[in-house]
């Protein structure tokens, strides 16, 4: 009930806005749908969900123009029933013919590439939240943003935002180790660590979109903090976790230039943490990210793919390999502990270093990625199979989403398909694979 005046008002506010020469247009879905469990989650039917979308456009021509995306709905999700209304979107713009002005809630992502978005530090995602389409993931800031045109070839974005909104990890349906505790940051967060600033700069050469960008503050990723321990009793220990942020800086430059059928898009970006990693288990290392990619669509095909590599700055080996997610070694571990040198709090934060490290690959020095879709439209468009796979070639993990989208009218489509990952034994996705794997059908109607 709290959120009841902020969403009667995200709701109510193009109305405010709206004058004789404004245009207003109404728009949404209804959609449910279900995952079932394929692989060895205790529940079968990993997510049931209903939801609905209402939007709504409204500009007068010439000067102002506004946004709001609210999204109603009750869902099971890894065995939690949730019932949320959220806005996802609410924001107005004022224009002229040089500067455009923007403020509210948004979804704002920088960058060209597809399955790999180093310059995407806007967009905090939940990665939880389970739905055929992946831009339901996406969350938002609330941020006031500047376009200055001086040129139809020539753009900058200068992007404030005064708060933190993180990402939602894969942790919580996680198994975790007995009497481990961990704690992640929901909703936006105050603080001195929370707001974020970024300038992108856009032109056009020769039909060649290029963009250079710098963003400072905190990374949407939160990480993951030994907060406290206790091994006085060896057989019934405490560990807490939280998430915590980090603030980064991160340089980047993007083009996009298209050769007959086919547009080809690089991105090169730069991050460093602004704390040193060594001794602050939830930092990063700076690293190096390089991605090249194509979209090609020859007749009825559209295929989109990418190759990533990652190298990270100022990097030691991990002293230990995670032990979330895994069986761990009883005799090793009392090996270990039976060490009078041994220090199990020190432990503890190595553990939990590693499990950062394996989450945002970066147990390795290099990384290799490739990511792969293919979609086939066929009776006119009414019939639209498709196939999207991502690898790891350093980290063995392995995605694949083969799925079919069927629409029976213009306005009704119903899609199923499956996602599956795997990986080598250790790794994130033999991780989370146990609860993630379904296969499922959606069923939506546009209005």
């Amino acid at each position: 009930m709290k959120r009841l005046p902020y969403i009667i008002f995200s709701i109510l506010f193009p109305f405010l806005l709206y004058g004789q020469n404004s245009t207003f247009v109404p728009g949404g879905f209804i959609r449910s749908g279900v995952y079932i469990t394929t692989g060895t989650y205790r529940q079968n039917i990993n997510t049931v969900f209903a939801d609905a979308a209402l939007r709504c456009n409204i500009s007068d021509g010439s000067s102002f123009s506004g946004f709001a995306d609210l999204r109603i709905g009750e869902r099971k999700q890894y065995g939690e029933d949730i019932s949320s209304y959220k806005v996802r979107e609410s924001w107005v713009t004022w224009y002229n013919n040089m500067i455009s002005i923007t403020a509210g809630k948004k979804i704002i992502k920088w960058g060209t590439t597809d399955f790999f978005t180093p310059l995407s530090r806007f967009n905090p995602i939940d990665y939880s939240f389970r739905s055929c389409d992946n831009e339901d993931k996406d969350m938002g800031e609330f941020l006031g943003e500047a376009d200055i045109t001086p040129s139809p070839a020539f753009r900058i974005s200068i992007v404030a935002s005064p708060l933190w909104n993180p990402s939602v990890l894969l942790t919580g349906p996680m198994t975790l180790p007995f009497n481990f505790h961990l704690s992640v940051p929901e909703g936006f967060q105050t603080g001195n660590a929370g707001y974020s600033f970024g300038i992108r700069t856009c032109f056009t050469v020769r039909q060649t979109d290029l963009a250079f960008q710098w963003f400072h503050g905190a990374d949407p990723t939160p990480g993951l903090k030994l907060d406290s321990a206790d091994f006085t009793n060896i057989y019934n220990p405490y560990i807490y976790i939280i998430g915590a942020p980090y603030r980064i800086d991160n340089f980047g430059f993007d083009f996009e230039t298209a050769v007959a059928s086919v547009v080809i898009r690089g991105t090169l970006s730069y991050s460093k943490p602004a704390d040193v990693k060594k001794g602050k288990e939830w930092v990063p290392f700076p690293q190096l990210e390089c991605v090249g990619g194509i979209d090609w669509t020859p007749g009825d095909f559209h295929i989109t793919a990418e190759y990533s590599y990652k190298m990270l700055m100022d990097y030691y080996k991990s002293p230990y390999s995670p032990l979330i997610g895994t069986k761990p070694d009883l005799a090793g571990l009392m090996i270990l502990f039976s060490s009078p040198e041994f220090d199990p709090v020190e432990y503890a934060r190595l553990q939990t270093e590693a499990f950062n490290r394996l989450y945002n690959n970066q147990l390795e020095k290099h990384y290799h990625s490739i990511g792969l879709r293919v979609e086939y439209e066929l009776a006119y468009g009414k019939l639209l199979p498709s196939f999207t796979g991502m690898y790891g070639i350093t980290s063995g993990d392995l995605m694949i989403l083969p799925s079919v989208k069927y629409k029976p009218a213009d306005n009704i489509s119903v899609t199923a398909g499956a996602e599956n990952y795997s990986g080598k034994k250790g790794g994130l996705y033999s991780i989370i694979d146990d609860f993630i794997n379904a296969v499922f059908v959606t069923l939506r109607v546009d209005f």
